[in-house]
């Protein structure tokens, strides 16, 4: 199982021009099946994987 909870991501974090993009976001995929994250380029799929608590 992969869950994320309560994910935040900020640009310009404690910057005057600083943008809230994702607020208090989870996500939970089950053990079985095939899930696949989509987006136009530059839209931070990657940054799923890198910002994430890992549960079994």
């Amino acid at each position: 199982m992969i869950k994320l909870e309560k994910v935040n991501k900020y640009f310009n974090r404690f910057k005057r021009n600083q943008i809230h993009v994702i607020n208090k976001t989870s996500l939970e995929i089950g053990n079985n099946g095939l899930v696949a994250i989509l987006g136009d380029s530059g839209s931070r799929k990657n940054y799923t994987s890198k910002c994430n608590r890992w549960t079994r």
